[in-house]
């Protein structure tokens, strides 16, 4: 990409004009030729912007690959087959470009496109050894490849490029690509006992993980928490929503972290922009997206929340949005206008390039619960027609059974399924095989298996819970994947807050699922166990014994236990242990420790009582880490509790985001002008 071919671009404008003046005849005027289409003929076509570029900040010496998305602004599509060409230029030289994009990019779509080559034959640019500010820009269309566009004139965009050096998570300090203080996207390895491989070496990895997003955001309403949001009147209230869930003392036990409210009018593209950094940090590819409507008409914008979240993954880029219908709730009252809706949605969707797409083109699409309404294989072979026939979509169809699916459901679904996926269960895995004994199963039908990864399952709604024995089922789960050496994982789930198995982090269960996930996610798709290179103790219990009598709450609508039963009443400590130790819990006066003679991942468990408990690791008679829980345990409640709690020494509890950042001590996500609490 040579920028003198852009000559090109002014060749072609001046035959335009030239084109047009003949049209206009001598005199001005239209040659028989109607106003109207004059200016449809001068308007219609297509127009490439650039919407970003990224990173804006490297560190010194960094070997950096440029990226940015490209959007059609203009009323027709571009031309397929022809390269999209996007070249990048720091301080007026160009340093790479991208040259393999031949798609077609619809009105109104983005694309984001990362470069591939340059003038010295590599794509990457060394940034100097030195910190200091520069100027990147991108160019589309740099040499004039698609010279029918309406507007030349806004191809080029511009940003800052400052190099930094990198932060140490221990300075105090925002720099490196921190967007905090010390707790910025860099910062997540010293918040966890190992240390992470790039990000990219895990979205090459062949092994996938993705994750179920449901329709609960960061935020509902952009209200402050503090004078009671959305979540914090309605969900999590005993008379929210009218007094709806008073029965069962309010539908939700925790919230996600919260946030002050937002200024800016794209929030909830913001929030959405977060959650994704967030997953794609721990290594999650993409999110399986729940959807039911296409409306927000009685339904809290959740088909705006859907849409947000794949237009955010779709601007970021290298995050995949798989449309996931939930079968269970999706009806419209007849099985054809469900078809028609699948449709209406896909079709609503497919411009989004985050889609995730198969080496042959087939989009993926999940099927939660898809037997769901008596919906049999004959519905989704007319699902998959109409949608190539009406939409030109080729679908790659993933049933994703409750349990694990039964031999019935394998062979019910074998001629319109591509892959099978199990919603799971709650509960800790004890036997050799489990993961294995499924991939063989479908293998036994032609079908791949994405086996589900949970932690933890509580619906004070549905009156049920599953017995997970603290972060067992996590950690168990994870371990047998492994074992099993399965090659695709979907978590279950990435937010869900009414069922309470949501690993992202929330008021209750904090940052430990999300933290550990990240440490087996590493192992999962790096084949190597992670070092563990830093102490940290994580716990894990209830505010209260199961059994306990709530004061208030009746029997008629307490949760029952639906599998791993009978429940048990324990705090749980893991030590993620650099070398033997000793590992003690405290409750009250008594105090319980086993020695532990190795490092690596080791468990402690010992009966939950009334207190606070205290956590600690020993070694030669000297404690080397010291904290107490965030979560008292009582001994009196109006209404039952069975959400595990947790925490960890390396994410300890502060009073606030706000003070924490104020005393130099972050430890939340987006210190300081977004603060996020770490407590109810």
């Amino acid at each position: 990409m040579q920028p003198a071919i852009h000559n090109l671009k002014s060749t072609w404008k001046a035959l335009s004009l030239g084109l047009l003046a003949a049209w206009m005849g001598c005199g001005g005027d239209p040659l028989q030729e109607p106003l109207d289409s004059r200016q449809d003929a001068l308007v219609d076509g297509y127009n490439l912007v650039v919407m970003g570029v990224s990173p804006a900040t490297v560190a010194p010496s960094s070997a950096v690959t440029f990226s940015a998305t490209i959007k059609n602004e203009g009323n027709v599509a571009t031309p397929a087959g022809i390269v999209h060409g996007l070249s990048f230029w720091v301080n007026g030289t160009q340093v790479s470009w991208s040259d393999t994009h031949t798609g077609s990019i619809a009105p109104g779509a983005s694309v984001t496109l990362t470069s591939n080559s340059g003038p010295a034959g590599t794509k990457l640019w060394t940034a100097p050894a030195t910190a200091g500010a520069h100027t990147l820009l991108a160019h589309v269309d740099d040499i004039n490849r698609l010279p029918a566009e309406t507007n030349e004139s806004d191809n080029q965009y511009s940003v800052p490029l400052s190099v930094t050096a990198a932060a140490t998570c221990s300075d105090r300090v925002r720099n490196g690509t921190e967007t905090g203080v010390d707790c910025g996207p860099d910062c997540g390895p010293c918040e966890w006992p190992f240390t992470a491989v790039p990000r990219t070496t895990l979205r090459n990895s062949a092994k996938r993980v993705y994750a179920h997003w449901h329709y609960y955001p960061v935020s509902l309403d952009n209200t402050n928490p503090t004078s009671n949001d959305y979540y914090e009147r309605a969900y999590i209230a005993v008379n929210g929503e009218g007094g709806t869930h008073a029965a069962y003392g309010g539908m939700m036990r925790e919230r996600p972290l919260p946030r002050l409210p937002r200024t800016e009018t794209d929030w909830r593209l913001r929030d959405a922009k977060d959650e994704i950094e967030l997953a794609a940090r721990i290594g999650i590819d993409g999110f399986y997206l729940n959807l039911w409507t296409d409306s927000d008409v009685n339904n809290g914008a959740v088909w705006t929340r859907a849409k947000t979240i794949a237009d955010a993954a779709s601007q970021s880029g290298g995050f995949d949005i798989v449309p996931n219908f939930d079968m269970t709730i999706l009806g419209t009252g007849s099985q054809s206008g469900d078809q028609s809706l699948m449709i209406r949605i896909l079709g609503q969707l497919k411009s989004y390039s985050a889609l995730l797409r198969r080496p042959d083109g087939k989009y993926v699409v999940g099927l939660f619960n898809p037997a769901a309404q008596g919906r049999t294989a004959a519905f989704y072979a007319t699902v998959k027609q109409r949608a190539s026939a009406e939409l030109g979509m080729s679908l790659y169809l993933v049933p994703v059974f409750l349990g694990t699916g039964s031999t019935a459901l394998f062979e019910e679904y074998k001629s319109v399924g591509d892959a099978y996926a199990g919603w799971g269960t709650a509960v800790p895995v004890t036997t050799a095989g489990y993961s294995g004994s499924l991939k063989t199963k479908a293998a036994g039908y032609g079908k791949p298996w994405i086996h589900p990864m949970s932690s933890q399952d509580f619906r004070p709604k549905d009156k049920a819970f599953w017995e997970a024995r603290n972060s067992l089922t996590l950690r168990s789960i994870w371990e047998n994947v492994i074992a099993d050496g399965l090659d695709e994982v979907q978590i279950v789930t990435w937010n869900d807050q009414h069922e309470h198995h949501n690993i992202r982090p929330s008021t209750g269960k904090q940052w430990p699922a999300y933290d550990m996930t990240a440490y087996y996610i590493q192992w999962f798709k790096t084949g190597t166990r992670p070092t563990i290179e830093r102490d940290v103790l994580y716990y894990n219990h209830r505010i209260h014994r199961q059994s306990l009598v709530p004061t208030t709450q009746t029997s008629a609508n307490l949760a029952v236990c639906k599998a791993g039963c009978p429940a048990t009443n324990d705090v749980e400590l893991v030590g993620f242990l650099t070398s033997a130790g000793r590992l003690e819990v405290t409750q009250g006066t008594t105090t319980y420790g086993e020695d532990k003679t190795a490092g690596g991942v080791q468990a402690l468990r010992t009966a939950l009582a009334v207190g606070t408990p205290t956590f600690r690791l020993k070694r030669s008679g000297a404690t080397v880490v010291q904290f107490q829980s965030m979560h008292p345990v009582v001994g009196s409640i109006a209404y039952q509790d069975l959400l595990y709690r947790a925490g960890s020494s390396a994410r300890a509890a502060l009073p606030s985001c706000t003070a924490s950042c104020t005393n130099g001590e972050a430890r939340c996500r987006l210190c300081p002008g977004e603060p996020m609490w770490l407590k109810r």
